[in-house]
């Protein structure tokens, strides 16, 4: 604990992963760690590992912000239900990870906080909602960070970031204690989980075993080869050559290892399926306060557009109707294979720039400036919409030496088979970074 300490302190002013430090209590509870060791007692799985965990779980006595300036001062009285889990697991929480106000944007910076650098070049993004955890792991400030990821929030900043990330399926941990919801929600979020970033797929099997309750079965031998369905192109979606290039080279080497990997088509129209996630990201997740400007315009739009349908729930209800359609479309798909893998992200981390412009991207050989949502999640909204499991995976780098990642998605509620799966592809082409400084 005071060797990690000591590597927060000298790295963290620099790119600013870690906000609210629990140095006292840390360190206090080390202690007791290894008191109960030497007497051979042992609290969980997690005895006296520390962890960092994102600033939108509540936790007691430690400041909880989500990013947000009217929560600046605010310290709960209880943690979340998942922060609860991993510390009856023996963790010991060091501190909180920055992330984007109310965890509404897919880069990390807030007014509270500021800007959270990328480990690999601090003059560019760590990736969000929950880049301040995706940094703090990769630079060796925790070993195991909590996030939440409602659209690419865990698997963007991962795959910026050089590490692993975990979506779990829709439902499968507790959200008690996450921000937002602010108040009483007037839809259920069909869309937010929770999950881990760490620095290989077995700390996340780990994890995720602590916080949903499900025995850990990682390591049960495999019936047979994993059946892999591999997509590296997409209609109407642009790729950064660099990430075109390095999923080919993984794609060649994964099937040299003996997997069985099969080239696919897209099985879901990529382009209508982000539209209605951002629709029901309206919908069910984007707290009015994060940005009011936005919510006014869209909730005009429904307004004018339900004079036609029948009114805002039917609106709702159709969109409801289109998920369950695009989720069964994807089943028919996922019963043929045991993941389907396709890029984290289009780009690797781009250079700190404001939210909502458009992003620059090198595709076909030609440059241009490509759509920021797209840009940056144009590749993680899908497995939101479709309350699956997703795990992203890092294969390599660019020419500037930043992260490039794939994820793999499993067909709902088979979370642990998925981690199995993404654990044998990561032996294969995984690249697990040297820690970065």
């Amino acid at each position: 604990m005071q060797s990690l300490f000591e590597r927060i302190d000298r790295l963290n002013g620099k790119y600013n992963a870690l906000v609210s430090l629990d140095r006292p209590r840390a360190l206090q509870r080390a202690r007791e760690a290894d008191l109960a060791q030497a007497r051979g007692q042992s609290w969980g799985p997690l005895h006296g590992v520390p962890i960092t965990v994102k600033d939108s779980f509540r936790t007691a006595g430690l400041r909880t912000t989500a990013g947000y300036a009217p929560l600046r001062d605010s310290v709960p009285d209880r943690d979340a239900d998942a922060v609860a889990r991993l510390k009856n697991a023996g963790a010991i929480v060091i501190g909180k990870s920055n992330c984007a106000p109310l965890c509404s944007d897919l880069q990390t910076r807030n007014d509270i906080f500021g800007t959270t650098g990328n480990p690999w070049e601090a003059g560019r993004t760590a990736g969000g909602s929950s880049g301040g955890e995706a940094a703090a792991v990769a630079l060796g400030l925790s070993p195991l960070g909590l996030g939440s990821d409602s659209g690419g929030s865990i698997r963007v900043p991962a795959s910026y970031c050089g590490v692993y990330g975990f979506k779990p399926s829709i439902g499968k941990i507790a959200r008690d204690g996450l921000i937002p919801p602010l108040g009483d929600p007037a839809r259920e979020d069909s869309l937010t989980v929770v999950g881990a970033i760490a620095r290989s797929v077995r700390d996340l099997a780990l994890s995720y075993s602590i916080l949903s309750g499900e025995p850990y079965g990682i390591d049960a031998a495999p019936q047979h080869a994993p059946r892999i369905a591999w997509t590296g192109e997409f209609p109407r979606q642009l790729m950064d050559d660099e990430v075109s290039s390095a999923l080919e080279a993984a794609y060649r080497t994964l099937s040299d290892s003996g997997a069985s990997v099969e080239k696919v088509e897209p099985p879901l129209d990529l382009h209508f399926l982000n539209f209605k996630y951002f629709m029901l990201n309206m919908y069910e997740f984007s707290p009015r306060e994060s940005s009011p400007g936005l919510h006014k315009l869209f909730w005009l739009f429904e307004s004018a557009r339900s004079v036609f349908s029948g009114g805002i729930e039917a609106n709702y209800k159709k969109l409801k109707a289109d998920q369950r359609e695009q989720v069964d479309l994807f089943d028919r798909f996922a019963q043929q294979f045991d993941c389907w893998a396709l890029p984290a992200t289009p780009t690797a981390a781009f250079h700190h720039q404001k939210s909502g412009r458009p992003i620059p991207i090198r595709h076909r050989g030609k440059s241009k400036r490509y759509s920021y949502w797209h840009a940056t999640g144009g590749f993680a909204f899908l497995a939101n919409f479709l309350g699956c499991p997703s795990v992203a995976i890092p294969i390599g780098r660019d020419r500037n030496g930043l992260p490039i990642g794939i994820q793999v998605v499993g067909r709902r509620e088979q979370d642990t088979a998925l981690l199995r799966t993404a654990a044998h592809i990561a032996e294969r082409i995984g690249s697990t970074m040297p820690l970065a400084t």
